[in-house]
């Protein structure tokens, strides 16, 4: 029903009017998405891992990182109202107001967010959002931009048929889920649909080679073409116990996981681990 040249032409669309971010000024830079934010109750996925991800902002707003958003940040398909998630986080988004008065602060909407793409959703403290971003190396190499979408774009089911899906989670897998089930329908949750939809964005960086950031299946990934290209994946912020995301620092990019650990004392903290690269972007 769809071929390669139309998920092809949905990632081109979403990246039309992306603002360009140069590493000459943005020097270090952080990519999260898919933290689902939620209203603070027991659904709220985002919640057990909500210190961590707090200690994992404030390291990068410290360290002066521009903090990318890469879509799905708040889970508006379980829940209605932003007002009730972010008056539940307010906390996290005072950490995101001060990333976006110090001019470090993108947002890219996904499908369980993409009503931030209303004109007038309005969320005063933040910034408008786009449906994609494009970093640009201050040093060309082979590798060239790299291009930062959802990756909803390539999964018809939360792109095209996106209210039916979200119609599906609010009041039929939403339900089931708490019995065990599992939806199907997310490439998230399904191995198999996650893994159709990576080809699919892997197609669109070998058709055009080019470089592709993306969330929406929760799988992280750093990965080289023998052609040159490169698919990377945030992964999440809803891994039991970690979060993880991409940095790129300096003209180096890294996958990067956060988990709480424990010292040679037994104190817990929250740690920084390098689980991929650094490459030479």
């Amino acid at each position: 029903m769809f071929s390669e040249k139309f998920f092809n032409r949905q990632i081109d669309k979403a990246l039309e009017n992306a603002p360009v971010l140069s590493t000459a000024i943005h020097r270090r830079m952080v990519v999260f998405s898919d933290c689902h934010r939620g209203c603070g109750n027991w659904t709220d996925s985002f919640l057990p891992n909500k210190t961590i991800y707090e200690a994992a902002l404030t390291y990068y707003f410290n360290n002066d990182f521009t903090y990318i958003e890469l879509g799905d940040g708040d889970e508006l398909w379980e829940n209605r109202r932003f007002v009730d998630i972010a008056e539940v986080h307010r906390d996290i988004f005072g950490l995101l107001e001060r990333f976006n008065e110090a001019g470090r602060l993108f947002m890219v909407w996904g499908n369980h967010d993409r009503i931030k793409s209303r004109p007038g959703f309005g969320v005063p403290p933040l910034p408008p959002v786009s449906e994609g971003v494009i970093i640009r190396p201050k040093v060309l190499s082979g590798h060239g931009d790299y291009h930062l979408i959802h990756g909803h774009q390539a999964d018809p089911l939360n792109n095209q048929f996106w209210k039916l899906s979200r119609w599906l989670v609010r009041y039929f897998w939403r339900p089931l889920e708490l019995c065990g089930f599992k939806d199907p329908t997310s490439a998230a949750k399904n191995y198999n649909k996650g893994k159709m939809v990576e080809q699919r964005l892997m197609a669109w960086c070998r058709t055009n080679s080019a470089n592709l950031v993306a969330g929406h299946t929760h799988r992280p990934a750093l990965h080289s073409s023998e052609s040159g290209w490169r698919y990377c994946n945030t992964g999440s912020c809803v891994h039991p116990g970690t979060i993880t995301c991409i940095e790129i620092d300096r003209g180096r990019i890294s996958l990067i996981k956060w988990a709480t650990c424990a010292d040679a004392s037994q104190y817990i903290h929250v740690c920084r681990h390098v689980i991929g690269g650094p490459y030479d972007m």
